[in-house]
């Protein structure tokens, strides 16, 4: 594949545990438990339940595991979820980025390739994680949660990037790591690689490939195929 062609291709990159190593399970705990425990709410959801789920998923749960024993004024997402950002971003400083994230994305962008990031985090907040690694100015756009009214699993994410950016599925591949991502990449269309840290057989049936590692090459070798 030349040059030439490779500046016509786009990687969509899903941002917490694909880009960045934000879907810790310890580090997600931390950030919903404080904001619980503002309005002494249990936080006792298993990793299942809150990685890889929207805020809003986890907030709609943690009410729901409260319902018999919480006593109080029921607070908002919104109430709850300001002091859910506001750990984050006390924290994020210490999330770096997923291995040979920097390299891939700076080795790729020199071929021409170019990088989107759809999340479902807020468009600020995935700004400052890449600006915090270093990759800020080498990210084409950003979908966040601010961009759409149905996140993933919904794949308005990733149309809405296709429209922002005046592109086709067929040039694009996207990289995700959790079966939420997985769905919406697939049902917009895209070649999906789900770059996962274990196998998990749901992923595996619904992607178009499942690793374990991800390397240059490898993401060349695929853009140079028929993304169809």
């Amino acid at each position: 594949m030349t040059q030439s062609s490779l500046k016509k291709k786009y990687i969509l990159w899903d941002l917490d545990g694909t880009v960045v190593n934000s879907e810790n399970a310890s580090f997600k705990r931390a950030i919903f438990s404080y904001a619980s425990a503002m309005y002494n709410l249990k936080f006792d959801l298993s990793p299942n339940d809150y990685l890889g789920h929207t805020g809003l998923d986890v907030f709609q749960k943690i009410l729901k595991h409260n319902e018999d024993t919480f006593v109080g004024d029921i607070p908002s997402f919104d109430d709850w979820e300001l002091h859910a950002v506001s750990f984050l971003k006390e924290n994020m400083h210490k999330v770096e980025a997923r291995e040979n994230v920097i390299d891939i994305w700076k080795t790729t962008y020199k071929l021409g390739i170019k990088h989107i990031i759809v999340t479902s985090s807020y468009k600020e907040i995935a700004e400052i994680y890449l600006r915090n690694i270093g990759l800020l100015d080498f990210c084409e756009l950003i979908v966040g949660l601010n961009d759409v009214t149905s996140p993933k699993p919904n794949p308005e994410p990733y149309l809405t990037a296709l429209k922002k950016m005046n592109i086709s599925s067929n040039t694009c591949i996207a990289i995700e790591d959790s079966l939420s991502g997985v769905s919406a990449a697939k049902a917009a269309g895209l070649y999906t690689i789900a770059w996962v840290t274990t196998i998990n057989e749901s992923i595996v049936q619904l992607a178009d490939e499942t690793r374990l590692e991800l390397n240059i090459d490898s993401l060349i070798r695929t853009l140079s195929l028929p993304l169809v």
